[in-house]
């Protein structure tokens, strides 16, 4: 291959001045050379650090050369760090107002309220003060969710819910206990005192 030297010479001395851009294709009698971008060069190392130089040819030598230490963590933000842990308000979560049970009782902290948990004497904290229907006990006055009557299972200390609770007229044994009144004198004991079947 021939080259001519004087128009080597040429050429070089144009890049060397910067005139040579990306894009631009040289033309030496049939051989050409198109510089398509900048040319890339990365050197690697093992050593604990990564040198990569990256050299562009854009009028002018232009190196840019970055070290990572691979035992250092780079932040990527320089915001402070914000922290969740606690609560700045001490009354964070809470209404500052408290709940009055049923039976006229007053809980402080309205949190008690509907934490299955309950607070009032009357239980009414986890029926009423949650929003639910209330059916209250004869005896003891206590507050259950009305779904709760009629449903085959005791839920008041004098089983009220499963008598007055489904419009049954009652018997209330000497113990305070409630059966329908069809059950006394029927010759079978249902209060446990035996009241119901007792004055026959």
């Amino acid at each position: 291959m021939n080259i001519d030297l004087a128009r080597f010479l040429s050429v070089a001395a144009l890049m060397s001045q910067g005139l040579a851009t990306a894009g631009c294709t040289i033309n030496l009698d049939g051989l050409s050379d198109t510089n398509i971008g900048p040319e890339t060069t990365t050197t690697s190392s093992t050593g604990g650090t990564t040198d990569d130089t990256t050299t562009t040819g854009t009028g002018g030598d232009t190196a840019d050369t970055t070290e990572t230490d691979p035992g250092t963590s780079v932040p990527t933000t320089t915001d402070a760090p914000t922290s969740t842990s606690g609560t700045t308000d001490a009354t964070a979560g809470t209404t500052g107002e408290g709940f009055v049970c049923s039976d006229g009782t007053a809980i402080e902290d309205p949190a008690w309220v509907c934490d299955e948990n309950p607070d009032c004497p009357d239980g009414s904290d986890e029926v009423t003060g949650c929003g639910l229907e209330a059916f209250t006990c004869s005896g003891d006055k206590k507050e259950i969710p009305s779904t709760w009557a009629c449903d085959e299972v005791p839920d008041c200390i004098d089983e009220s819910d499963e008598v007055t609770g489904c419009g049954l007229e009652a018997f209330t044994c000497t113990n305070g206990t409630e059966i329908p009144a069809t059950w006394k004198c029927d010759m079978a004991e249902d209060c446990l005192d035996g009241s119901d079947e007792a004055d026959c």
